[in-house]
């Protein structure tokens, strides 16, 4: 049976940009270590190594940044299951801030460490963040979330039907409020065909500590970062 007709009353002519940070096996302290010998320097090698990527991408990289950022989720094991995918249903994600792709990962990544791997003891990840460009006509959720409290709910059956009922209905995708960041907003795309345009804008360095519930996020490694605790990552 079909979610309640209200979720399905607006859609919305997107056009514009989101945010994708993912996993990224580039260890980004280890790139010019041989190079410059202090951490302010290496920064400053790695901040002029990404200016000048965008300019100077080919045809390689630029299937690569492709593959990355858009590709993958889609190509992927179709059985990983998430808010809006039930594993049947492949979604790829993004958010409409750099915030909120922040918070939305930070959180998730607290959850893989500690209830995935098991881990109790700080952990380092690297990540990347990508800017894509997204235009379609999508399901909007956004503003609904107090008629449905679901959509930030952490249990996903509601979600999920959602997305497989506008999948089914040949939607490329929605827009929903996110659950971890207040007044963001997420993407989801069902199919790559609303998505272009990727670029490559930093890395991340995140230290994720389980016990104390929090990840330091360093955009220089060695630096302090910013400090995002996990018990704050909920709107609901």
């Amino acid at each position: 049976m079909a979610p309640a007709s209200s979720v399905f009353d607006r859609l919305i002519d997107f056009d514009g940009v989101v945010y994708r940070n993912i996993t990224s096996l580039r260890v980004s302290q280890d790139l010019f270590d041989d190079l410059v010998d202090d951490v302010a320097g290496r920064g400053a090698a790695l901040a002029a190594d990404l200016r000048m990527r965008p300019g100077a991408t080919g045809v390689i990289e630029r299937g690569l940044l492709y593959s990355e950022a858009i590709a993958y989720p889609f190509a992927s094991d179709r059985t990983v299951a998430s808010r809006y995918g039930d594993g049947t249903v492949r979604v790829w994600y993004g958010a409409l801030e750099e915030d909120t792709a922040l918070a939305e990962t930070c959180w998730h990544q607290l959850q893989q460490v500690r209830a995935v791997e098991g881990v109790s003891a700080p952990v380092v990840r690297h990540r990347a963040v990508y800017r894509v460009h997204a235009h379609g006509l999508f399901l909007e959720l956004r503003g609904k979330e107090a008629e449905h409290p679901e959509l930030l709910d952490d249990d996903y059956a509601a979600t999920q039907a959602i997305a497989k009922h506008a999948a089914a209905q040949g939607l490329p995708g929605l827009l929903y409020p996110s659950a971890r960041w207040p007044d963001g907003s997420c993407l989801a795309a069902f199919r790559a065909e609303p998505l272009s345009q990727p670029t490559l804008l930093y890395y991340l360095t995140y230290r994720i500590d389980p016990v104390a519930d929090e990840v330091r996020v360093e955009r220089t490694p060695g630096t302090a970062g910013r400090v995002l605790a996990g018990a704050a990552l909920h709107r609901h």
